[in-house]
């Protein structure tokens, strides 16, 4: 017999994109806090933060518009930096 949680709410599969969406968004702009956060505190960038938030737009908005790609940009990070993303 199979018992059933009368407290169950079905969930539609808009509701699943729309959380889903939402992960995205606090992932992003919680890692992009942090990256901003140590330039500032750590690096002393306080003074080139706009422009680097300027350019991390720009920068979005092309790999959006597919003219830059994100595994170009994983692969020059790791070749010319060493740096694994």
């Amino acid at each position: 017999m199979n018992k059933t949680n009368p407290r169950h709410i079905p969930r539609t599969q808009a509701d699943c994109d729309k959380a889903f969406d939402h992960g995205v968004r606090e992932g992003v702009s919680g890692s992009t806090a942090i990256f901003l956060t140590v330039m500032v505190d750590k690096f002393g960038e306080s003074d080139n933060v706009p422009n680097i938030w300027r350019e991390i737009i720009k920068l979005s908005e092309e790999v959006a518009e597919k003219r830059v790609s994100l595994p170009d940009l994983k692969r020059v990070l790791k070749e010319e930096y060493d740096i694994c993303v």
